[in-house]
């Protein structure tokens, strides 16, 4: 797992407001990309689910207690999925999607103190949402 979290604390701190803005004008086509693949994890939609509403609420106002470190964090988790050249091709059959799982998986670790009770207060199942 050490590739990813370096994929993590390489990537998330590029994270500006100007990309974070363009990645929340972008979950409506995310969040259908992956709705419409056979071939993806249900527990990986659901983590793309719920990671896009902390982003729209954060950008809404409505997720104070959240850090833009971890705001950042979950960008780069969501902007990783929508990347053509990753870890692992995305279309290779039943591991196509691993790296993008782990990527979400480690967000969602890393800031489980916070996320976790975001989830529980949204309706989101905590154990559904991880991935790995």
């Amino acid at each position: 797992m050490k590739i990813i979290e370096e994929l993590i604390s390489t990537g998330a701190p590029e994270v500006t407001p100007e990309t974070l803005e363009y990645t929340i004008r972008h979950l409506p086509q995310l969040r259908a990309k992956f709705a419409n693949l056979e071939e993806v994890p249900i527990d990986l939609t659901d983590a793309i689910d719920f990671l896009s509403q902390v982003l729209e609420d954060f950008s809404g106002g409505l997720c104070r207690d959240l850090s833009f470190h971890a705001v950042a964090d979950i960008a780069f988790a969501l902007q990783y999925l929508f990347q053509e050249t990753d870890l692992i091709p995305d279309h290779l059959p039943d591991v196509g999607y691993a790296d993008d799982a782990a990527v979400s998986n480690r967000v969602l670790l890393k800031h489980s103190v916070i996320l976790k009770d975001y989830a529980l207060q949204r309706g989101f199942e905590w154990n559904r949402l991880l991935t790995m």
